[in-house]
C-alpha cells in the first residue's frame, strides 16, 4: 500500500468520513474501521490486529460502522475483499442483513443495502463521556 504518510491525510480529511478505533487497555489501537462517502454509497474499511481477531471487534465495528451509514442517508455500504482474505468473508456470511458479493479482477465486493441494515440490526445504546475499549467489548 506504499507509505501511510502518502495518503493517511486523504483518507482522514475526507468530508463526511467516519474512523472509529478500538483501544486495548494500555491504550494501543488494536483494531480500526472506516466510513468512507462514495457518491450514494459508502465505503466500508475494517482493520483488526492479528492478535485480536476473532473476538468481535471487526463485528462490533461493522455494526457501529452500518449505523453511521443509515445516519448519513446512504443507500448502500459496501467492501472490498481480498483474496484469502476468510475471516471478514466469515463475518459477513453470518451477518444480519443480506449481503451480496460479486467477484471481479481477484478481488470480491461485498456490499448491504442500508434498508435492510437498519431494519435488521438495533441501533447501539451510546454512552456519554464514556470511551469503549477492547475490554469492554
Amino acid at each position: 500500500m506504499g507509505d501511510p504518510h502518502s495518503y493517511l491525510r486523504a483518507l482522514l480529511d475526507r468530508p463526511g468520513s467516519v474512523h472509529l478505533a478500538v483501544q486495548d487497555s494500555s491504550d494501543r489501537i488494536v483494531a480500526v474501521g472506516h466510513l468512507m462517502p462514495d457518491n450514494e454509497k459508502a465505503e466500508a474499511a475494517l482493520l483488526v490486529e492479528d492478535a485480536w481477531q476473532n473476538n468481535g471487534l471487526g463485528t462490533r465495528l461493522l455494526r457501529h460502522l452500518g449505523h453511521h451509514a443509515i445516519r448519513g442517508g446512504w443507500k448502500e455500504m459496501y467492501g472490498l475483499i481480498l483474496p484469502g482474505d476468510e475471516r471478514i468473508s466469515a463475518v459477513l456470511r453470518h451477518a444480519a442483513v443480506p449481503v451480496h458479493f460479486l467477484r471481479e479482477d481477484g478481488a470480491t465486493t461485498a456490499w448491504a443495502e442500508t434498508s435492510d441494515i437498519a431494519i435488521a440490526v438495533p441501533p447501539w445504546r451510546r454512552r456519554t463521556g464514556c470511551r469503549s475499549s477492547a475490554r469492554d467489548w
